[in-house]
């Protein structure tokens, strides 16, 4: 295993390209301006996806996902600090002739100082909080209800961190017949030199646990915690040029079963994720390797898994997977954006259950996004 990481490393490192996408196009902008004071918006919000996943393994089936969703929400911000916001949320897959989800949106932001908020309500989730692939598969952005709970965020020109609960099940008062559900993640980044340094290195820590069942339900299963962990480091250099941005990451990631009684198929598991990439002003190119043992992810894309999510009784021990991935993106104005994606993997191992055999998986999709705030009045200030 190790001749195999020093050639790869020998070969793809003078590529300049990477495998963690750039999700920019799906982040919300989250600080608060003291200029919007005493102001009232709508916020409207259109994510359009079709990604067909061509996969022909034992682990994940192939699937086409193809739907809609659209937040409107007004957004009233009664003093410099302040965010409250309400709305509506819609979801519909194409073909199904209906709205397959419709939920509130609800979400009070206090943002005490410049590079710090408070959010409670519905979250700054899904992409926003910046997990690699291996733990938060793309897709999740749309298929997953808004995320709900409680968040603290913090950004400067020195430090990110996204800590939040994401409270998924609710159980009502003598009503135990469910179990609670929740995910607490906390996604980090140092940044060592000035961002105005074309040269840049970063230091990546990851923590995502998923939480099911309690002390009260009566389903009669017992609690399962899942914990996945990661830290790595990012180094990378803005050009002038064609290629605006080149850079290399190490990820070394963790999973381990935190359960009382642990039923999992592998109670502690490990990974290591190299990438390289290349990023110019309408493409982005990036090329990775993934090699883990006994690693599951229950968020992740479950390409990366040791276990079969579509048969229970199989599981691969030893993963290894050459990545490919390009994706194409435009600003088609302010707001919007129009996104086209491949990515391929290549499995050195396969999930052959009889003999390993090599094969190739990969989707294929596009996207469109927009995002922004329309101002509608101006409304009296609170002090």
């Amino acid at each position: 295993m190790r001749i195999r990481i020093f050639i790869l490393f020998v070969f793809i490192l003078p590529l300049r390209i990477l495998g963690q996408l750039d999700q920019s196009s799906f982040q919300d902008n989250i600080q608060i301006s003291q200029s919007d004071s005493g102001k009232l918006f709508l916020g409207i919000q259109n994510y359009n996806l079709f990604k067909n996943n061509e996969y022909y393994n034992n682990i994940d089936q192939g699937f086409t996902i193809f739907g809609s969703a659209v937040n409107t929400s007004l957004k009233y911000y009664p003093t410099s600090r302040i965010l409250i916001e309400g709305g509506i949320h819609m979801l519909a897959y194409y073909g199904t002739g209906k709205l397959d989800r419709i939920t509130p949106i609800i979400r009070f932001q206090y943002q005490p100082y410049r590079n710090f908020s408070i959010v409670i309500g519905n979250l700054y989730g899904g992409l926003n909080h910046g997990f690699i692939e291996p733990f938060y598969r793309f897709e999740r952005f749309i298929e997953d209800s808004p995320e709900t709970g409680l968040q603290l965020l913090y950004n400067s020109s020195r430090f990110d961190s996204d800590l939040y609960l994401d409270w998924r099940e609710y159980i009502f008062r003598n009503s135990y017949s469910e179990k609670e559900e929740f995910t607490v993640g906390w996604n980090n980044k140092v940044k060592f030199l000035n961002s105005e340094n074309p040269f840049q290195i970063d230091l990546p820590v990851q923590i995502l646990c998923i939480h099911s069942g309690g002390q009260v339900d009566t389903t009669g299963t017992p609690p399962v915690t899942l914990m996945n962990f990661t830290a790595g480091a990012i180094v990378k250099y803005r050009f002038n040029s064609i290629i605006s941005e080149a850079g290399v990451m190490f990820y070394y990631a963790l999973y381990k079963d935190l359960s009382h009684e642990k039923n999992q198929t592998f109670k502690n598991g490990n990974a290591i994720y190299p990438m390289v990439y290349a990023k110019s002003k309408w493409l982005n190119v990036y090329f990775g390797y993934w090699n883990a043992s006994n690693f599951i992810a229950p968020l992740g894309e479950p390409i990366f898994s040791s276990i079969s999510y579509s048969d229970e009784n199989l599981s691969f021990p030893e993963r290894e997977l050459i990545l490919i991935k390009i994706d194409f993106h435009h600003q088609i104005t302010r707001g919007a954006f129009l996104g086209v994606r491949y990515e391929g993997y290549y499995d050195m191992l396969g999930t052959n259950i009889n003999e390993k055999e090599t094969q190739y998986d990969f989707s294929y999709g596009v996207y469109i996004n927009f995002n922004r705030d329309f101002f509608i009045k101006e409304i009296k200030k609170f002090k």
